[in-house]
């Protein structure tokens, strides 16, 4: 009989060069692979910010934010788009689904540029700052200085001269935040009374800085043209820049009657501060803090732009000045290496089980080594794949070669069981590899077509699951493709060159190795007495097979459902809200309350706390929390993971911090996706404008209070469900009198440029100090704006000349008004943040929340979820397609395979039944069904058709050879037992290091390990019986009458 292997039988040194070169293409692959945690899986996004110094939320809404959404709100490819409007400017979050990033941020920056004609002057000034953004904090580093070594500035302008500007130049940095400090800048404090005494106003300091703080660009003498005889030209230069404090304090400010002049100093003093005092950091240790955050630029690699940042710092660390230390808050680079040894580890350890199962099963030590060459040829080999196909070596591709250890011996298995099996018989080894050839080689190529087309749909998929599943499908087809091609080629040729009749094992060995061979044999009768049962009571199995599906659906339904579990990554990241109106004073010394629980807590290794600032915007009443802890190696027990470690703190900052609320949760798993963990929504006002932010905000805390009282199975569903945002902070609203204004000749102008220089910021123009550009910012000292009745204290020079008490034009009262306004699609939205309680999965979390929203009945509310649970939302769907059409191609394959249609039919029958064994495995561990559990499902298709495919080929070669219906099914099963067992066992074996996961990245090994192994544990055993029994059926109905 031919067989596809005959060519390579007689040609042994051909099949070695072929497996030396499927090796060879993976090693020289390997160095050019990226390495990574995820593939990237979130979104290109471009951040557009803006400076309104002084500005209320509202005016900022009106003035700034609505005329650039309403610009880019037609960009191509644009997904989303969230804005967040504060007193001090806007910021702009764009989300595009698709597209080159830096075409996406060119467009971006061409429509603000279209739109900034429009924008106010001290907005223009700033200018409109387009960034390819990132929500994907990669490294978080602390600085501090001995106590009362340096001036507080010092520290903040170091960082910023020196160690942010450094940062930025590192390829891959897409931004590099300022926490706890602000650049140095030119701060000019004004006296209001000195500046009444001598007739001035702060109008007047600022033109006289825009007069006397000047570039001076003068020319040269004897410029062409110039007279014939010009034989030297002499270039002119003038210090126009004020270039120190006492040039600053010399300034020109006012003349008198009698010629005498006014210098700043007389009316306020000049400080070399910083542009903004908005918020302060402190570490563990209480110690005032500069922090900054980098963020990684999409689409470059984590560890690579981590290792050029290390490099960075290191060229930084010889100019720390003496008494300035770092401190690591925040490392992703970290948990990604740890998740990947993780993942590499598993993979280690899964091949040596495999080859351990090979040995024991087969019980033939050149056997095995021969069956188990198939894993490095494949795993190896399929690095060339990834090369090719441009996917990193990342967690989700380790799975996929965790998978494959154990799939890709089973062709391998299946070929030298039957050689050896051919051999025992006393057939020689050439010929036994050539009848196994000609008798399995259809059936191996079928097998492996079937495992490779299941993912065919898989690698057609967009968005976030074509993302996180193409690396596990590449991964699997190619070491599957590689390991077909070895077992067609490499393991007859070896088994036939290797194996010899007389071929003895050392005794210590064979006392090994024997025993598990004789037991697999000696389930052969067992089985087959068991299987004539079966067969007997067909119509029994076949109702039970009938049930097993029904409950298989009905499980399926009832799994709860979520998008990537939480892994413990060693990060905690919290909230601090204080009342509306609350004073940064007031945050900072809640924060001291917080710092003093959290520092008890042995496993933190470092930690920041930032007051006046939060994960959603700046106001001195919000705190934002980072801690980090010891490596997961030094918290080996359940007690010291991260959940763990969050929850003793949180019961401790309940009992102890009364100020306030304290909100705190674990990292994000993903990142790319926000700094936060928990759910994100955006709750959105639909009504066209019918209702307040007073009235809107009272609709969403009703909506928040019914989700906080929401159960599942008696339990609260939820641990909080809140929003940061209020439009009721305590404020004062200034009256203009303009008929007074009129009367009086002052211009509402004028008032409004005074009131924004004395108790906003006002940025006038620049100067030069230590090389760099320092901005000059001039505004009331801080004692003569602490007072509501500072307000009317001051004067405004009407058009005559006169000053005019504000208290003779404006009137002040007291009202309440948002500090932010935030925006979702165009629309005002108010964001908020829901913590599902353990044992409560995201998928059930959304799925309550969503159908909240539908039972109110209100249109004036709309949800959009953003961030992951935006596109676990999108996702929902995808998984079933992804499922259904892997399982319908693999049937259209197995019916052009076959020639028929029944055939696929009996192959498939057992599918249903692998997953159910996979839900009972996640039911028993208390798993939801993630996107992980959702592909090793779509791993189950394949791995359940497989036995059925041994079966069922040789039970057709049988039936051809003339056996009756009966014998050839029960032989054709009695016989492809061992290869089946242990097919299957060297798979569950190789699934171990997944399903017993721990450490870093645990919790998705563990979701598709329990899938995998749980499924086909099941699979197999019951496609022993069901399989021979729906065959005997289908046949005995194709054949025109039931075998008796």
């Amino acid at each position: 009989m031919k067989s596809i292997a005959d060519p390579f039988l007689g040609r042994p040194v051909l099949t070695m060069v072929l497996s030396l070169l499927i090796l060879l293409g993976g090693v020289v692959s390997l160095p050019s692979l990226q390495v990574e945690n995820l593939p990237p899986i979130a979104n290109s996004r471009v951040s557009v910010r803006t400076n309104y110094p002084g500005a209320g939320p509202e005016a900022v809404e009106q003035g700034v934010t609505n005329l650039l959404e309403k610009q880019f709100n037609g960009l191509e490819r644009l997904d989303s788009i969230r804005s967040t409007s504060s007193a001090n400017g806007s910021s702009i979050s764009l989300v595009f689904s698709g597209g080159n990033p830096e075409i996406n941020q060119i467009n971006t920056q061409n429509q603000a540029t279209t739109v900034a004609r429009q924008l106010p002057a001290q907005v223009a000034r700033f200018g409109v700052q387009v960034q390819r953004g990132s929500d994907d904090l990669l490294l978080v580093l602390s600085f501090s200085a001995e106590a009362d070594r340096f001036r507080d500035t010092f520290l903040s302008g170091w960082v910023d001269q020196v160690v942010r500007d450094r940062l930025r130049r590192v390829p891959g940095v897409g931004e590099v935040g300022f926490f706890g400090g602000s650049p140095v800048a030119f701060r000019l404090w004004l006296d209001p009374a000195r500046l009444e005494q001598r007739n001035l106003t702060i109008a007047d300091i600022r033109q006289a800085l825009e007069d006397q703080n000047v570039l001076a660009a003068l020319g040269q003498i004897g410029d062409a043209p110039s007279p014939a005889d010009q034989v030297m030209v002499l270039p002119l230069r003038m210090e126009g820049r004020l270039r120190s404090l006492g040039a600053f304090e010399g300034l020109v400010v006012g003349r008198g009657p009698d010629g005498g002049v006014t210098l700043l100093k007389d009316v306020g003093r000049v400080d070399l501060g910083t542009e903004s005092y908005e918020s302060l950091a402190t570490n563990l240790n209480g110690e005032r803090t500069v922090s900054v955050a980098v963020y990684q630029r999409d689409g470059s690699n984590a560890l690579e732009v981590r290792e050029a940042l290390r490099k960075a710092l290191d060229e930084i660390a010889p100019r720390f000045p003496p008494g300035v230390a770092m401190q690591v808050i925040v490392d992703e680079a970290e948990t990604v290496r740890t998740s990947i040894d993780g993942a590499v580890g598993a993979l280690r350890d899964a091949v040596l089980l495999v080859f351990v199962v090979l040995l024991l099963g087969l019980g033939n030590s050149r056997l095995a080594l021969i069956t188990a060459a198939a894993v490095p040829v494949a795993l190896i080999g399929s690095l060339t794949v990834l090369r090719l196909t441009g996917t990193s070596i990342n967690t989700l591709s380790l799975f996929g070669m965790v998978l494959a250890s154990g799939l890709v011996v089973d062709d391998a298995i299946v070929v030298s069981e039957d050689i050896g099996r051919r051999m025992e018989q006393g057939i020689p080894a050439l010929r036994a590899a050539r009848e196994a050839m000609a008798e399995l080689g259809n059936a191996v190529i079928a097998t492996s077509v079937v495992l490779v087309v299941v993912f065919l749909p898989v690698l057609g998929m967009e968005g976030s699951l074509g993302r996180l599943y193409g690396p596990i499908a590449l991964t699997i087809s190619g070491a599957i493709g590689f390991s077909t091609i070895n077992a067609l080629t490499f393991t007859p040729v070896a088994a036939s060159r290797l194996l010899h009749a007389d071929q003895r094992e050392p005794a210590w060995l064979k006392r090994w190795i024997d025993r598990p061979r004789l037991w697999l044999e000696a389930l052969e009768a067992p089985y087959g007495r068991l299987l004539d049962q079966a067969l007997a009571r067909r119509r029994a199995v076949l109702a039970l097979l009938l049930v097993g599906l029904l409950f298989t659906g009905a499980a399926l339904r009832a799994r709860p459902t979520a998008f990537i579990p939480q892994e413990d990554n060693g990060q905690l990241r919290g909230a601090v809200v204080l009342p509306e109106g609350s004073a940064l004073v007031r945050t900072q010394a809640v924060l001291a309350q917080v710092r003093d629980v959290v520092r008890r807590e042995p496993l933190l290794a470092s930690g920041n706390f930032f007051a006046g600032r939060s994960f959603d915007d700046s106001s001195p009443n919000k705190g934002q929390i980072f801690l980090r802890l010891v490596p997961i190696r030094e918290r080996p027990r359940a007690d010291q993971s991260t959940a763990a470690v969050s929850e003793r703190i949180k019961q401790e900052l309940r009992r102890r911090v009364n100020d306030g609320v304290v909100q705190l949760s674990e990292a994000p798993t993903v990142r790319g996706f926000g700094s936060e963990g928990g759910l994100q929504l955006d709750l959105l006002d639909a009504s066209n404008g019918q209702m307040s932010l007073e009235r809107f905000e009272a609709e969403v805390r009703s909506v928040l209070a019914e989700a906080q009282a929401l159960t599942l199975g008696g339990r609260p569903a939820f641990e909080r469900v809140s929003t940061r945002f209020s439009a009721g902070a305590p404020l004062l609203r200034l009256m203009p009198d303009r008929v007074r204004m009129a009367s009086l000749g002052v211009d509402l102008a004028d008032v409004v440029d005074l009131l924004r220089a004395s108790f906003g910021s006002d940025y006038v123009n620049d100067s030069f100090d230590d090389g760099q550009v320092r901005r000059v910012i001039v505004q009331l000292d801080g004692a003569a704006r602490s007072q509501a009745s500072d307000v009317l204290s001051l004067r405004v020079r009407a058009r005559d000349g006169e000053l005019i008490p504000l208290a003779q034009v404006v009137r002040l009262e007291s009202g309440r008004g948002p500090m932010t306004i935030q925006h979702s699609r165009l629309l005002r939205s108010i964001s908020v943040q829901a913590l599902p309680r353990a044992g409560v999965s995201t998928g059930q979390a959304m799925a309550l929340l969503e159908d909240l929203l539908r039972q109110r009945d209100n249109d004036a509310l709309e949800l959009e979820w953003v961030g992951l649970a935006r596109e676990e939302a999108r996702s929902s769907g995808g998984n079933l397609r992804a499922f259904l059409l892997g399982t319908l191609v693999m049937g259209l394959v197995l019916a052009a395979l076959y020639e028929n249609v029944l055939d696929p039919v009996i192959i498939l029958v057992t599918v249903p039944l692998a997953l159910l064994g996979a839900v009972l495995g996640l039911a028993a561990r208390g798993l939801p069904l993630d996107v992980y559990g959702q592909m090793g499902l779509l791993v189950l298709v394949s791995l359940a058709a497989k036995n059925g495919i041994l079966i069922v080929e040789f039970a057709n070669q049988r039936l051809r050879q003339g056996l009756p219906l009966l014998e050839a099914i029960h032989g054709a099963a009695v016989a492809r037992l061992r290869p089946i067992l242990l097919t299957a066992i060297s798979s569950l074996v190789g699934f171990l290091p997944l399903v017993f996961a721990s450490g870093a990245g645990a919790a998705s090994r563990v979701s598709i390990g329990t899938v995998v192994f749980s499924g086909l544990f099941v699979a197999t055993f019951l496609s022993l019986f069901v399989v021979p029994v729906v065959y005997r059926l289908v046949k005995g109905l194709e054949m025109g009458r039931l075998a008796p």
